[in-house]
């Protein structure tokens, strides 16, 4: 959201979807968009995200867990800016820039053939890695008294830190 924000396209849309949390059959249409008739229950034209951020950023969560099939689809949009509603016969062009994340380590998953190669380097264009906050743990402290002291503003009180055993508790083994 933050790339979005800060870029020429921050007055157009921000829409984004979660690729794990959408099932496969459902997500063609909420990503591309149906004809009317394409399907028993569509009865009139349904825009998808891509046609619906036009001019702006369509981010994809958890990418990494979409399906083959709907992948060389998203390649599809990256390579000719261009797809077909289904049930469509005409192609919808969009300008739209594409940004993914995942937690699912990518080059590994493109060796499994669990996905392509191709949309792999595509999306890999200016990659991000955040690593993991237990690799991190003397972020974690920090990090929290951070957000506790938002939250308290956010109710109305000044939060000055944490007590010993509240401490205590963030260094445990269990982070």
């Amino acid at each position: 959201r933050a790339i979005h924000l800060t870029s020429p396209r921050a007055k157009k849309p921000f829409l984004d979807i979660n690729c794990a949390a959408i099932p496969e059959q459902l997500m063609e249409s909420e990503l591309f968009g149906y004809e009317k008739g394409a399907f028993t229950d569509a009865k009139q034209r349904k825009p998808g995200l891509f046609e619906a951020a036009e001019g702006g950023t369509v981010f994809l969560d958890e990418i990494g867990d979409m399906d083959l099939k709907l992948q060389g689809k998203i390649l599809k949009v990256l390579e000719d800016k261009s797809f077909r509603r289904l049930g469509g016969a005409k192609p919808v062009s969009v300008d739209v820039r594409v940004v993914a994340a995942t937690n699912r380590d990518l080059k590994k998953r493109v060796e499994e053939g669990l996905f392509r190669e191709d949309l792999y380097y595509r999306l890999s264009i200016l990659p991000i890695v955040m690593p993991p906050l237990r690799e991190h743990k003397d972020n974690i402290e920090p990090l929290s008294l951070y957000f506790l002291k938002l939250l308290g503003a956010q109710m109305g009180k000044k939060i000055k830190g944490y007590s010993s055993p509240a401490r205590a508790a963030l260094h445990e083994d269990a982070l």
